[in-house]
């Protein structure tokens, strides 16, 4: 399948072999030539291989959790003051993770301006099912609306306001030969 190293683990390529024994020299080197009894140099080069971010590797995240634990132990500093050990995603694995979320931030800002646009929607029939209702009673209520505008209705209040006149017409005619029948 892949290479392995120290009997602990099989990496799948050659390249993550090649490179946790980078990392084990890295590590052999750094403890022949550092005394890590000492809390405070132990603190030091934890930081500074986290900062840098120089492992890649279960071999050198094995290194830096045992580097971690003895600086917890020594009680120098606690657990929330140290950083956190980064881990390296595999390359063109990175991806997969971001590309869910992308997708699933994107149909949640879908699905949010949508059901903003079928709130718009809504008000929007309510006010115009009351305009409609408005416009009905309206046309019930009245003998003349917009809606009978454009029809014959001019004729019609001519026709009306002629039938007053001539009535008006006809009470003084009857009420200027009752005075002359009086004069008399």
């Amino acid at each position: 399948m892949g290479q392995k190293t120290e009997g602990f683990f099989e990496f799948e390529s050659r390249e993550g072999f090649e490179q946790a024994e980078k990392e084990a020299d890295i590590i052999s080197k750094l403890i022949d030539k550092t005394d890590f009894s000492n809390p405070h140099i132990a603190l030091k080069v934890y930081n500074k291989l986290v900062s840098e971010k120089r492992f890649s590797t279960v071999t050198g995240y094995f290194f830096l959790l045992e580097l971690r634990k003895k600086i917890l132990e020594s009680k120098l500093v606690s657990e929330d003051a140290l950083i956190p050990i980064p881990i390296k995603e595999p390359e063109g694995k990175n991806d997969v993770i971001p590309k869910a979320s992308f997708q699933e931030g994107k149909l949640r800002k879908l699905y949010e301006g949508q059901k903003l646009l079928n709130k718009k929607l809504k008000i929007a029939i309510v006010v115009l099912v009351i305009a409609i209702i408005g416009f009905v009673v309206i046309n019930f209520k009245f003998e003349y609306t917009i809606f009978t505008y454009f029809t014959n209705y001019k004729a019609k209040m001519e026709e009306e306001l002629i039938d007053k006149y001539e009535h008006w017409e006809e009470q003084l005619k009857a009420r200027e030969s009752k005075l002359g029948k009086e004069a008399q």
